[in-house]
Formats: structure tokens, C-alpha cells, sequence
């Protein structure tokens, strides 16, 4: 028998020997995962939605005329400003019927003309503020333009927003990863412990400390390999409960799975090595 057979025979049979605390240790690992995962995919969601939000967003370049020149000009030189996805000219009767449509009053009637003056709509695909008002002060300069109409309030609320729950989600993973790390390494521990005496014989039989550290191991990578599962198992289950509950299929990238059960297997190596590794009492 080599000494990985050995290492795996000596790791396997300590998961048998308390069943209870490795049942404990595969739950806490598998739970917590979980909740890791859930939270990795709530910031991805997070910053998809913040993006789109803001992609949705745009700028509005008031004319100073309606006239094609002046029109090509300014769309020629908002489609050369960074981060901008598309540029469209909205006539001013357009921009009047979007706003009578959104107030529901006659506005024609109301000042006896037209107010609203010839705009370039500007749509972006990804910008931050600060950008967003160079933009801005670069393109009230250009003669064609009276003014520049954006949501910069809103959109400061947005970035902000966005920022401070991925903040507090992180914040919440970090603390969750550290309770799973003591809880695992806890159980881990009296495994080691409760065969105190079998570590004594082992080593007084010859057999080196690097074997028994190396059954260790394969001990903390099958803990973790079950707990990944257990919580691949958990985040199915839940895929399955949204797509139900949103009347839509929610499914989940087979990476995604692979990452839960590297994370999970990685939490238990970790917590193990953490954990006092004591072979006697």
C-alpha cells in the first residue's frame, strides 16, 4: 500500500469514526457556502442592474437650431465621446409629444407654441459620474448647444447606492466566511482529538507524521467535496424554487457549480489548517 492509499485509508476512516461530527461539519460547510454563493451571484446582480440602470440613463443636447448642420455636427461629435453606445436626433414635436403623453396636458394649447427645442439624445453604455460631467462641460462649449440636460442627481444615487450594498453584502460574506471557518475547524478538530489515542499507535508503529498530515488533509478535501455538493444541491433546489416562483427558468452556469465546490473544499483545507492539530490529549 503507497502512501496516498494510506493517507486516503486513514482520512476516510476518521470521517467514519464520528459520523455525527461529520455530518455537523458537511451541513456548516454546505450552508455557509450556499449563503457565500447566493451572495457572490447578488453582487454580480447587483452590478448587472446598477449597470443597466445606467445604461438606460441619458444625456439630452438642446439645438440651438433645427437645422442639419447643426444636427450632423453635434451627433458627429457626442458619437466620438467615450463610453457612448448611441446617439439619436429628436425633433422638438417628438420631445413635445413624449412630454403631453407623460403629464397628460395639452401643452400646445397651454403656451401657444411649441416650447421644447431640438435635441440629440445620447445613450451610454457604461460611464461613472465624474466622466459624465467632463462630458457635459466639453459639450455646453460646443456653439451648436444651448444646453445640457441630465440626471446627474439620480444617477450619483444610483452609483452610490449600488456601492454601499455591495459593500454591505461583502462585509456580511467576510463575517459568514469567518464563522464557517471556526465552526468547521472546531468539528475538524475533535475528529482529530477523539482519535488521539490511534495518532500515538500510528506514530509509535513508524508510520511518519507526514502520512498522518497528509490523511488530514484528504479528510478536510472530502469534507469540503461533500459540502460542495450538499450546497450544489441547496442552490438547485433554490434555482428551481425562483424559476417557480418568477414563472420563468432561472438556471445557473455549470462553472458556477464547479466554483461553489472549489470554495467549499477550500473553506475546509482552510479551516483545518487553522484548527490546532493535536495528536494527543
Amino acid at each position: 500500500m503507497n502512501y496516498f492509499q494510506l493517507a486516503l485509508k486513514l482520512g476516510w476512516s476518521t470521517l467514519r469514526s464520528r459520523p455525527t461530527l461529520t455530518a455537523l461539519a458537511v451541513l456548516l460547510l454546505a450552508l455557509g457556502t450556499c449563503i457565500l454563493g447566493v451572495v457572490f451571484g447578488a453582487l454580480i446582480l447587483i452590478g448587472s442592474m446598477e449597470s443597466e440602470i445606467v445604461s438606460a440613463l441619458t444625456v439630452e443636447l438642446e439645438l440651438a437650431q433645427d437645422s442639419e448642420t447643426a444636427r450632423h455636427a453635434v451627433m458627429e461629435r457626442a458619437e466620438g465621446l467615450p463610453g457612448v453606445e448611441s446617439v439619436q436626433f429628436i425633433p422638438a414635436e417628438v420631445t413635445l409629444r413624449e412630454i403631453e403623453k407623460e403629464t397628460g396636458e395639452d401643452l400646445t394649447r397651454l403656451f401657444g407654441a411649441n416650447p421644447f427645442p431640438p435635441l440629440v439624445r445620447v445613450h451610454f453604455a457604461g460611464i461613472n459620474i465624474n466622466s459624465l460631467d467632463s462630458m457635459a462641460s466639453a459639450a455646453k462649449s460646443w456653439p451648436e448647444v444651448t444646453n445640457v440636460v441630465y440626471p446627474r442627481a439620480l444617477w450619483s444615487d444610483i452609483q452610490r447606492t449600488g456601492s454601499r450594498i455591495q459593500g454591505m453584502v461583502g462585509w456580511s460574506a467576510a463575517v459568514l466566511a469567518f464563522v464557517v471557518f471556526v465552526l468547521v475547524g472546531l468539528c475538524l478538530r475533535a475528529q482529530v482529538r477523539n482519535r488521539a489515542e490511534t495518532w500515538e499507535f500510528l506514530i509509535l508503529s513508524g508510520i511518519s507524521s507526514g502520512i498522518i498530515n497528509l490523511s488530514l488533509l484528504v479528510q478536510e478535501v472530502l469534507v469540503g467535496l461533500l459540502g460542495g455538493v450538499v450546497a450544489c444541491g441547496f442552490v438547485a433546489g433554490l434555482a428551481a424554487v425562483a424559476s417557480w416562483l418568477s414563472l420563468r427558468e432561472v438556471s445557473l452556469p455549470a462553472w458556477f457549480y464547479l466554483f461553489i465546490c472549489g470554495i467549499a473544499i477550500l473553506f475546509s483545507v482552510i479551516a483545518g489548517l487553522l484548527s490546532p492539530r493535536k495528536f494527543n490529549r
